[in-house]
C-alpha cells in the first residue's frame, strides 16, 4: 500500500512540472501523468483511493480543458464527481461539479456523452451514485436529448454545487469551517457564493434575468464581508479581484434590465472602480472606467459628462502606463471627442442637442477594442451596416 502511495505522489508531481511548461503540449503530458495516477488510486482502493481518485481527475480534466480536449476533460471531470461523492469528500465534490458546468457550458454535447456513459457505466453494478450529478435527483434531472436542454446542462451542474454547499454547510450549523473526517469536510462559504455566481450567470445569459441577478447579488454579500473583514495577509488581494470582477458582471447583468435598474447598475462599478484602485490589475480597472465613461450623455444616464470625462481621462492615462496611444478624436467625423460630433450639422441630432438614441451631441462611447467616438456618429454608422464592429479595428 505504501509502494501505491509513493507511485501515487511521484505521478501527481511529474504532472505539476510537466505543467509548469504552459504550453498544450505540457498539459498533454500533465493529463497522461494524472491519468496513470488516477489507475493506480484505484488499486489503493477504499475512501482513501477514492479520494485520491478524484484529486487525480480533478488535475487530469483541468490539464484537459487547458489542451482544448473538451471531450476527454468531461469524462474527467464527471469521474472527479463520482469519486468525491464516494469518498464523501463535499469539498472534492463542489470542486468536479464547478469544473463540469464549465464544460457544459463550453461542450454541451461532450459533456452530456460523458455523464451518459458514466451512468450506463454504473448501472449494472447498482451504484447508489454515479457521474456528476446526484442521482437522488434523477427524477428531476434527466439528461439532455435537445440543444436547448444540453444548453442548460451547465445550470443543472452548478444547481447541484449550490445543493452540496448548502447540505455541507448546515451540516455543520452554517460555520462552514471544515472538520477531521471527510464527510464533514465542506466547502467555505466563499464556495457557495462562488457557485451562486456561476448559477447566476448562467440563468442570465440563457434568459431567466432576474433570477440569474439575485442569485449574483447573493453571491457578492459574502464576498464583500470576506474583503473587507480579511486579516491583513490574507487571501484579500485575490479576493478583491474577485469581487471587482462579480460587481462588474452584476453591472452589466443589472444594466441588461432597463433604465430602472441603471442606479444600481452604477453604484456596483462605483464599488466595483474604488476597490480596482486596491488591486495592480491595470486591465481590471480599465473595464469598469469604460463602463462608467459610457454611463452618460442622457437624462436617465448616472454619470455626468464631466464625470465621464474625468473617467475617461484616466483611463486613457492607464493606457498611456500601458504604452499605448489613446484617441483624441472621433475618426468618424474628425471632430475632438471634447466638442459636438459632426453629424449635429448634418441633420443626424434633433432641435435639442441629442441624437435619435437621446444622447448629447458630445456624448462619447468607448468600446470593448478602447477605441472611443462620439456615440452620434457611431450609432449612424451602425444604422449603414449589418454588424456593429469598431470603425477602426474591425472587432
Amino acid at each position: 500500500m505504501a509502494q501505491l502511495a509513493q507511485r501515487f505522489n511521484d505521478l501527481s508531481a511529474e504532472g505539476h512540472q510537466a505543467q509548469i511548461a504552459n504550453t498544450r503540449n505540457g498539459y498533454f503530458v500533465a493529463a497522461e501523468k494524472h491519468k496513470e495516477a488516477a489507475s493506480v488510486a484505484d488499486l489503493i482502493g477504499g475512501a482513501e483511493g477514492a479520494a485520491r481518485r478524484s484529486d487525480a481527475d480533478q488535475l487530469q480534466a483541468n490539464c484537459l480543458l487547458r489542451s482544448g480536449n473538451m471531450a476527454a476533460a468531461a469524462r474527467a471531470a464527471v469521474s472527479s464527481a463520482r469519486a468525491a461523492r464516494a469518498a464523501g469528500n463535499r469539498t472534492a465534490h463542489v470542486i468536479a461539479l464547478s469544473t463540469s458546468a464549465y464544460v457544459a457550458k463550453e461542450a454541451p454535447d461532450a459533456m452530456a456523452k460523458a455523464e451518459r456513459e458514466s451512468r450506463e457505466q454504473d448501472r449494472p453494478s447498482g451504484s447508489p451514485s454515479c457521474g456528476g450529478l446526484d442521482l437522488s435527483q434523477e427524477g428531476r434531472i434527466s439528461l439532455p436529448t435537445t440543444r436547448a436542454a444540453r444548453s442548460r446542462l451547465g445550470v443543472a451542474y452548478f444547481e447541484a454545487a449550490v445543493a452540496v454547499c448548502e447540505a455541507a454547510l448546515a451540516y455543520v450549523g452554517g460555520r462552514g469551517s471544515p472538520a477531521a473526517d471527510d464527510e464533514r469536510r465542506v466547502p467555505s462559504l466563499r464556495s457557495e457564493a462562488e457557485m451562486r455566481n456561476g448559477l447566476g450567470t448562467s440563468l442570465h445569459s440563457l434568459g431567466e434575468r432576474r433570477r440569474g441577478v439575485e442569485l449574483v447579488r447573493q453571491a457578492v454579500l459574502p464576498l464583500r464581508r470576506d474583503v473587507f473583514t480579511a486579516a491583513p495577509g490574507s487571501e484579500a488581494p485575490q479576493a478583491k479581484r474577485m469581487l471587482v470582477i462579480w460587481l462588474s458582471n452584476l453591472g452589466a447583468m443589472l444594466m441588461s434590465q432597463g433604465a430602472d435598474r441603471i442606479a444600481e447598475a452604477a453604484a456596483c462599478f462605483r464599488e466595483a472602480l474604488e476597490l480596482s484602485e486596491e488591486t495592480d490589475d491595470v486591465a481590471l480597472k480599465q473595464a469598469v472606467l469604460s463602463e462608467l465613461a459610457n454611463m452618460s450623455g442622457r437624462p436617465d444616464q448616472p454619470v455626468g459628462l464631466a464625470e465621464a470625462a474625468a473617467f475617461r481621462s484616466r483611463l486613457n492615462a492607464l493606457y498611456a502606463q500601458a504604452g499605448r496611444n489613446h484617441d483624441t478624436s472621433c475618426t468618424i467625423c474628425l471632430e475632438p471627442l471634447e466638442m459636438p460630433y459632426g453629424g449635429a450639422e448634418d441633420g443626424a441630432a434633433d432641435d435639442s442637442g441629442r441624437d435619435a438614441d437621446g444622447y448629447t451631441n458630445s456624448a462619447v462611447r468607448v468600446l470593448d477594442c478602447a477605441h472611443q467616438f462620439h456615440r452620434g456618429c457611431l450609432s449612424t454608422w451602425w444604422r449603414t451596416r449589418s454588424d456593429k464592429t469598431c470603425p477602426l479595428c474591425k472587432k
